[in-house]
């Protein structure tokens, strides 16, 4: 699965809908639901399962929806913060990975550092892991 499947929405210069569209910042854009036939099966399939769910979410308020919304939002970019620190924390205490990590950034152009950062530690941490398990039989250390 790629990230372009777990995107449900995109932009778009003509929007037409149930209240989907909205203004951009400057107003030049407009913003149009894009149709997945995966995620719509998959929602589907919830709504199937969980009929009690489903009304109450219709039942709920627009102003509630979107600020719910926006909660899940929150909650997901401090868990993703949560899980860099821990990872950038990991690095930090073992000076091979921090030496690969610095190695790594010191070649990336300035303007990409702070993006790629994360995602150099993760990589670096991870694949640690997975090298100590497969040495020790599959045992965590």
């Amino acid at each position: 699965m790629n990230r372009k499947e777990n995107m449900p929405l995109k932009r778009a210069e003509n929007a037409v809908g149930n209240g989907a569209v909205a203004q951009n910042g400057n107003g030049d854009h407009e913003f149009e639901i894009r149709e997945n036939p995966r995620v719509n099966a998959q929602i589907d399939d919830y709504i199937k399962q969980n009929p009690k769910r489903w009304a109450y979410v219709k039942s709920l308020p627009r102003e509630r929806l979107e600020r719910a919304l926006v909660w899940e939002k929150i909650r997901f970019s401090e868990r993703q913060q949560k899980l860099n620190n821990g990872v950038m924390r990991r690095m930090e205490q073992n000076p091979t990975l921090k030496k690969a990590y610095d190695a790594l950034i010191a070649q990336l152009p300035e303007s990409e550092r702070q993006r790629a950062s994360a995602s150099i530690a993760k990589t670096l941490v991870f694949s640690q892991a997975r090298s100590q398990r497969q040495n020790t039989g599959g045992v965590t250390v």
